[in-house]
């Protein structure tokens, strides 16, 4: 079972968020050492915007327990404003069982303000 979430995001800032889990069946913390991890955000004809992985630095672990997800601003700019879709998966077995760890709507609107 996947947590649905939403976020509201400036096109013209860094979008940064932490994510961590329980196992539904223990409620232990998940360990995320080790494991595959991807969030996309997609738009329109499930084109890609943004695709996310440990291997590209878009996600790293500050905690065995904790994602951080970062898109940088130079990214977010090159979204429209608009309603995109995001969601991340994990396995923690090289690939063999994947799990969804979260779906939603990624809403992206003008910053109006860049530096």
């Amino acid at each position: 079972m996947a947590y649905r979430t939403s976020f509201d995001q400036s096109n013209k800032a860094d979008f940064v968020v932490d994510i961590s889990a329980t196992d539904i069946d223990t409620g232990d913390d998940i360990d995320f050492t080790a494991a595959e991890i991807a969030i996309k955000v997609t738009g329109e004809n499930c084109w890609v915007a943004v695709d996310a992985t440990i291997g590209n630095g878009m996600i790293t672990q500050p905690s065995t327990t904790v994602l951080e997800l970062t898109i940088p601003a130079a990214t977010m700019a090159t979204l429209q404003p608009g309603t995109y879709q995001i969601g991340g998966v994990y396995s923690l077995d090289a690939g063999a069982t994947v799990t969804q760890l979260f779906v939603g709507e990624f809403v992206v609107y003008d910053g109006i303000a860049s530096l």
